[in-house]
Order: C-alpha cells, then sequence, then structure tokens
C-alpha cells in the first residue's frame, strides 16, 4: 500500500456540481474584440470632438458631414470587426453583440447630424 493515499470521502462531502472550466479566447478574437472598440472610438470619439456635444451648438454643414463620415467608417470597422469574431467563434450571440451596438451608434449619429443641421444653423 501506499504511503500517500488519499483519505476516503464520505458521500456527504463530494461535489454535486463539477468545477466551472473558464475558456480562454484565442488570440484572434481578442484581437477582433481590440478592433471592435477602435471601431467605436472612430465612431463616436472622432465626430465628439469635432462637432462638441451640446446639439445646439452651430457647427459648419462639411464639419457635420466630416463627423457623419467618421460614424460610418466607425461602423464599418465594427461591422467588419463583428464579421471576422462571427467566422471566427461560429456563435451568432457573437455576433449580435457586436451588430446591435454598431446599427446604435450609426442611429445616433444620423440623430445628431440632423440635429445639428437643423438647430445649429
Amino acid at each position: 500500500m501506499s504511503t500517500h493515499s488519499a483519505p476516503p470521502v464520505r458521500h456527504d462531502q463530494q461535489r454535486a456540481v463539477a468545477p466551472i472550466r473558464w475558456s480562454k479566447p484565442d488570440s484572434g478574437t481578442v484581437v477582433a474584440l481590440v478592433v471592435w472598440l477602435v471601431g467605436l472610438a472612430v465612431g463616436a470619439l472622432v465626430p465628439l470632438a469635432l462637432l462638441g456635444y451640446d446639439p445646439y451648438e452651430a457647427a459648419s454643414g462639411a464639419r457635420v458631414a466630416l463627423g457623419m463620415a467618421f460614424t460610418v467608417l466607425g461602423c464599418l470597422i465594427m461591422v467588419f470587426s463583428a464579421y471576422l469574431l462571427y467566422r471566427r467563434t461560429g456563435s451568432i450571440g457573437a455576433a449580435i453583440l457586436a451588430f446591435v451596438p454598431t446599427f446604435v451608434l450609426v442611429t445616433l449619429g444620423v440623430l445628431m447630424t440632423t440635429m445639428k443641421l437643423i438647430y445649429g444653423t
């Protein structure tokens, strides 16, 4: 007999549930998420820097168009990254979690552009 054998485990001391093993994302998934965050920054922060946060502040039509162009560019980066994430993981949930904020951002960009053009001039 071995001197290092484990003591017998009573039935009431056994685990009822197996331990949770968290999956670790691979490098491709992390890169897709970082690209998505870069798209979010381009789509939200660059127009904010160009136009300001006040919808009633006057802005030229060229700056408003440039701000909307950056919003669309950021959203295209986000959609591309969401597609890569979907292709990488095969999970439609990952794609939905990436696509929904993209369309919300483009909708907010359209609303901000409308507010700037109507009330800002």
